[in-house]
């Protein structure tokens, strides 16, 4: 199928009641509107880099991967192969070959194996994860791996 738009070198800014929330970089992009009916959509065939922001407009987290494509009717985004996620805020970083965003629900998530690096330790799931989109909170399937733990006060 031929796109109807094919664009080199592209940069979006996305906002949200004029605050700036993620900004999309990508050597390559494709749009697919009339492709499917059911199924129009957007590939970055080359790999994209997406920045998100907090509302003071700071980095919040980033995502890379050598493919994607969003979904335009679903809002669902796929990104594949060598993908990593860094939130900055929590020094966290996360590695798969394949990760969803389904951006109405600010949710990300995967099936497939998934390594998280923090300054406490690295974790693998086999069983992949789920997080929301900030990567500030997230919850690893079938997990191994070490990590130091804080303990908690006890509550009386």
């Amino acid at each position: 199928t031929i796109p109807a738009i094919r664009a080199l070198g592209v940069e979006t800014i996305y906002s949200d009641s004029a605050f700036v929330r993620l900004r999309l970089s990508a050597p390559e992009m494709k749009e697919f509107p009339e492709a499917d009916s059911l199924d129009p959509k957007i590939e970055f065939p080359l790999g994209l880099t997406a920045t998100f922001f907090n509302k003071a407009i700071q980095i919040e987290s980033t995502l890379q991967a050598e493919y994607a494509i969003y979904h335009t009717k679903t809002k669902v985004f796929e990104a594949r192969n060598n993908v990593i996620v860094k939130n900055f805020t929590e020094d966290q970083e996360l590695r798969t070959d394949q990760l969803w965003w389904e951006e109405e629900k600010e949710r990300i998530w995967s099936d497939m194996p998934v390594t998280i690096i923090t300054e406490d330790g690295t974790t693998t799931g086999d069983g992949g994860f789920e997080a929301d989109q900030s990567f500030s909170w997230y919850r690893i399937r079938r997990n191994r791996g070490q990590m130091k733990v804080k303990e908690q006060p006890e509550t009386p």
